[in-house]
């Protein structure tokens, strides 16, 4: 089986790298510069009409959507236990984690990160901006009081929905973020905790990236 992503540095396709070398697969990656738009390339949106990453090429299929990728990589080793079994109720709750990823804590950081994208004015994404740091703060302190000591979000055994969050929590470390979210210890000490994995801290040296634990 051949195996590549597309992938653009640190953004949620970070997820898909990091539960690939979890898994211990052989892939290929190939970065697809979201800031030069080489997404909306004739060649890429051949693979990925929607435009977006990311997307794992699978011998002659394509797969797009963390959710969907990550499940079908935890199914192609399952000697890793990266998820719960199919069909278990445990694996329900994964999906439920992940679902709560991708549809509430993804999109409550896009007023801050692509506020022209929601209005076109200055003042309009200067209101964006500042509502939607009110609603990721909101956000953030659920997730956090939902985590609690963890360690993991399925509790003692880490899964794949820790490389999802680990994104986010990630993100809560960019510079235009700084001094404006609250003190959140939980999903600081789980950030911490996670990106001690070393395929998750592989992941991030291969697509440049770094990580800063102590806060500010």
């Amino acid at each position: 089986m051949v195996l590549k992503l597309y992938y653009n540095p640190g953004s949620c396709s970070l997820a898909a790298h990091a539960a690939l070398l979890e898994a211990g697969l052989a892939f290929e990656i190939e970065k697809i510069d979201l800031a030069s738009a080489a997404n909306e390339s004739e060649a890429y949106l051949a693979k990925n009409r929607w435009g977006r990453v990311p997307a794992l090429v699978i011998d002659d299929q394509i797969l797009t959507e963390n959710i969907a990728i990550l499940s079908f990589v935890a199914d192609l080793a399952p000697e890793r236990g990266l998820l719960p079994p199919p069909g278990s109720f445990a694996r329900i709750r994964a999906l439920e984690w992940m679902a709560l990823l991708s549809s509430t804590v993804h999109v409550a950081f896009r007023p801050l990160f692509r506020p022209g994208r929601l209005a076109s004015s200055a003042a309009g994404q200067a209101d964006v901006a500042a509502i939607g740091l009110t609603s990721l703060n909101r956000t953030l302190g659920l997730l956090d009081a939902r985590i609690g000591r963890g360690p993991y979000a399925l509790g003692e055994t880490f899964s794949l929905v820790d490389v999802y969050l680990f994104v986010f929590l990630l993100w809560m470390r960019r510079p235009m973020l700084a001094g404006k979210l609250d003190a959140r210890p939980n999903l600081d000490a789980m950030l911490a905790r996670l990106a001690e994995r070393p395929a998750i801290s592989s992941a991030m040296a291969a697509e440049g990236l770094s990580i800063t634990i102590a806060q500010g």
